[in-house]
């Protein structure tokens, strides 16, 4: 059946073989609300489980490793020193003959550690919508990260005023939008609360009448805050001894996670505490808790675990590190959200809600109503539709044609190759204009292997003149030779090598 929906190839920068990511989550989510209007291909570094999820949609995925820039997000001052290098792999060159190959009508590139995807879609005149995740570092090489943003990105769309920040300059300013993540409120099994609270209280041993705070990470690292999320729980659980505490997360720092378990463990509560390394279906987890804690300490994109916590009818107490104060003051939460890095106030806000339990239920009430509200599916959709509609006006231009710094012009085929034309005749004979020839870094040829010249080969000028000087005869370079050796010889035998001219100027 002919494709008629235009093509969106969607590229990640990872593909966890074990869990999803907080960005692997958003561009899947967002890959769904795509396919109405976009014919979707999702493209992978390695296989993993959204590759897994989105072939359950129906959708394409490739796998093909492209390398990463990090000192992007780092705002690092090697930026560029980086990025050429990345420009030389290998990898560079499969990425455009890939996107040649393919010819989609627009390329998004999700995170703000992947642009060559941006990068060569710019090139080759596809629009690029580059979805900024989180926030670029602020250093004093944050702007250059931003201009290159700016250089290749048609559209940016962030998922919070905190990962639109450093890139409001004059130039990117136009191109950003604001599309806060939204959820499937299905996937959240409303109809089976009940009974996965029970199912999981029951499996972490907590009693109806005791009340659960819960962290969940799906990697646990400093930046996380579960140390602060101890720090809080062994003050709270001095004054509350109903309170039990649930960690949901894997640690990929070891000594980290022992440190942080070490806090409980020093103060004689660790039995309150309970661990569940993974969870796929969280949804069946935040049902066994009363009260849900994000205590991150970085200046998070987002924080989706929060607005899934407030969508489950839980009280949600948080850091006001980016994104997390952003949904606290939009849901009307402003009085749960703590300063970075004081733990005292978290303790206090959480302290609050375990003792008064007619404040713990109206406080997940509330939420449940107002995270629909702001951030519900309806809203999303109505800000994406009308980002859509400026989209859809962006059509790709993929030249035909392409030079970089250098006089070569080549033709660009769509197997990769790139075959350089011999004169700016055969140029023209082929039927293009000057005007038809786009103008593309020297990285982008670097990356293509050559193919066959086109036109005939021209004749040097030094063989041009040869020629010439052979059919003159005497008078040219033969001639030459032929005099100086017939002077040659008279002088040998005693006669003046210019007599003969002599004698001629003289008759």
């Amino acid at each position: 059946m002919k494709q008629t929906k235009p093509k969106m190839l969607l590229f990640s920068h990872i593909c966890s073989p074990q869990y999803v990511t907080g960005a692997e989550k958003l561009l899947l989510f967002m890959i769904r609300e795509l396919l109405p209007v976009y014919a979707c291909t999702l493209v992978v570094p390695t296989e993993g489980v959204i590759a897994g999820h989105a072939r359950k949609l129906g959708v394409p995925v490739i796998v093909q490793d492209i390398p990463l820039v990090v000192p992007l997000y780092l705002a690092l001052p090697h930026l560029h020193e980086e990025l050429a290098a990345k420009l030389r792999e290998p990898a560079w060159g499969g990425l455009i003959r890939l996107l040649l190959r393919e010819q989609p009508q627009v390329v998004l590139v999700n995170t703000c550690v992947h642009p060559l995807p941006a990068i060569a879609g710019k090139a080759l005149g596809i629009p690029v919508v580059w979805s900024a995740m989180e926030a670029i570092c602020e250093t004093p090489h944050t702007a250059a990260s931003a201009a290159l943003i700016e250089a290749h990105a048609d559209f940016v769309l962030g998922i919070s005023e905190t990962t639109l920040a450093p890139l409001r300059t004059p130039g990117l300013l136009p191109k950003t939008t604001l599309i806060p993540p939204s959820w499937h409120q299905a996937e959240l099994q409303p109809e089976g609360w009940t009974r996965h609270r029970a199912n999981r209280r029951r499996q972490f041993g907590f009693a109806e009448h005791e009340r659960v705070v819960g962290y969940i990470s799906s990697s646990i690292f400093e930046g996380k805050g579960l140390e602060h999320f101890m720090q809080m729980a062994v003050r709270t659980s001095a004054v509350h001894p109903h309170a039990r505490y649930l960690i949901v997360g894997n640690p990929v720092d070891a000594p980290y996670f022992e440190r942080c378990l070490g806090i409980a463990r020093e103060a004689g509560v660790l039995d309150r505490f309970r661990w569940l390394r993974f969870e796929e279906q969280v949804a069946t987890v935040y049902p066994a808790m009363d009260l849900l804690v994000v205590p991150s300490l970085m200046a998070e994109g987002f924080g989706m675990t929060a607005l899934e916590g407030m969508a489950c009818g839980k009280p949600v107490v948080v850091y006001g590190s980016g994104g997390l104060a952003e949904i606290g003051q939009a849901t009307g939460n402003a009085a749960y959200v703590a300063p970075t890095g004081d733990y005292d106030g978290l303790a206090g806000r959480v302290s609050s809600l375990l003792a008064d339990e007619a404040l713990l239920q109206a406080a997940g009430a509330q939420n449940a109503r107002e995270a629909q509200a702001v951030y519900g599916i309806a809203a999303y959709r109505e800000r994406l539709r009308r980002f859509l509609d400026v989209l859809k006006l962006q059509a790709p231009r993929l030249p035909r044609t392409v030079k970089g710094s250098g006089p070569a012009i080549y033709l660009l085929e769509r197997a990769g190759l790139l075959r350089p034309f011999r004169t700016m005749a055969a140029f023209a004979a082929v039927g293009y204009r000057p005007e038809d020839v786009r103008l593309v870094p020297d990285a982008f040829l670097a990356g293509l292997p050559l193919g066959e010249p086109i036109g005939d080969a021209p004749r040097t000028a030094r063989r041009s003149r040869k020629h010439r000087r052979t059919r003159r005869g005497p008078r040219g370079r033969r001639g030459s030779k032929l005099r100086r050796g017939r002077r040659a010889g008279k002088a040998r035998r005693g006669k003046p090598a210019g007599g003969r001219k002599k004698r001629r100027r003289a008759s």
